[in-house]
């Protein structure tokens, strides 16, 4: 087993730590906030260290970072070149210049770098891979996505970089073609600067077409996709239990001599192993670790994601 250890113990970081502790693997927690570190080492019965002390332990094998994205390229680069493996939450860094400059440190070690696109992890998404494989709703043509909540605002990253990252990393790995480009529609109802509602359309060169809609200003949480194929729909909600999240709707278009003729048929649930996605993740970089074998959301995929944000960012500004 690979000796881990958790920075930040937040929002986000708390749930890497409970997964961590009962993995197996965890042996230290590092918080800036002295009190929240204390009470995560006593619950999971880790040492709370400082980063310096965790860089220069030679017992510690990984690093996970639970922290501000500003952080991400700076934390990413002393670790890897401190010997250890690292798993960095999503997104991979701010700018595609300080994604390359990881991917450089990277390169001059023989060290595994995960990035947290959680979704690659997620039983509904592997499964909807295997069915696209299969040809079970023919030829892909359409994809449009749903990522809404109440809240949590960012402060220093606007809901793009929030929410977006789990679809480019989704769509990236479904759409097995070039970007012919990405357009983004954005609203700040709360700020000046930071968008709380984002609607992202992503043209592909195979005429493949995503639609993206964010928004942290909802009045109910709604993660659900839609894909559609020239034979068939599958519809993955993930708010529904693991029996019911995944469907496939056999629906298809007939074209006769006058008109294009809509077929329906009865939705079909795809069952699902009730897998916690976090857990796999986080089993997945212990795994790694061991086999020294190349992370499912390595440092390439990660960049592909970071490059996909930055278009669309570019478009948001230039509103």
């Amino acid at each position: 087993m690979r000796n881990i250890a958790v920075i930040g113990c937040g929002y986000w970081g708390k749930n890497l730590v409970r997964n961590f502790y009962e993995l197996g693997a965890l042996v230290a927690v590092c918080d800036p906030v002295e009190t929240v570190a204390k009470t995560f080492s006593e619950q999971y019965h880790a040492p709370a260290r400082s980063w310096e002390e965790i860089l220069s332990d030679t017992s510690i094998h990984g690093v996970v970072l639970a922290v501000p994205v500003p952080l991400h390229a700076k934390l990413c680069i002393e670790a890897l070149e401190a010997g250890q493996d690292v798993f960095v939450e999503k997104p991979l860094a701010l700018t595609e210049a300080e994604g390359l400059n990881i991917k450089e440190t990277l390169q001059k070690t023989s060290q595994i770098l995960l990035v947290g696109h959680l979704l690659q992890y997620h039983p509904a998404i592997e499964a909807i891979k295997h069915l696209l494989t299969e040809g079970a709703i023919g030829n892909l043509k359409y994809i449009r996505s749903h990522r809404f909540s109440l809240g949590k605002v960012r402060s220093n990253e606007n809901v793009l970089w929030s929410f977006a990252p789990h679809d480019f990393s989704v769509v990236h790995s479904l759409v097995q073609s070039d970007i012919a480009s990405i357009t983004a529609h954005g609203q700040c109802y709360f700020g000046d600067k930071i968008a709380d509602h984002v609607d992202i359309h992503i043209a592909y060169a195979s005429g493949i077409c995503v639609e993206i809609c964010t928004s942290w200003l909802h009045p109910f949480k709604e993660h659900k996709m839609v894909i559609v194929g020239t034979d068939g729909m599958l519809v993955f909600d993930d708010m529904l239990p693991p029996e019911q999240k995944l469907k496939l709707y056999r629906h298809v278009y007939a074209r006769n001599r006058q008109s294009v003729v809509t077929k329906k048929a009865d939705p079909e649930d795809i069952p699902l192993p009730s897998t916690e996605p976090l857990k796999a993740e986080c089993q997945h970089f212990i795994d790694c670790m061991q086999s020294r074998q190349q992370p499912r959301t390595n440092i390439d995929e990660g960049l592909a994601v970071l490059h996909m944000l930055q278009l669309a960012q570019e478009s948001l500004d230039h509103e």
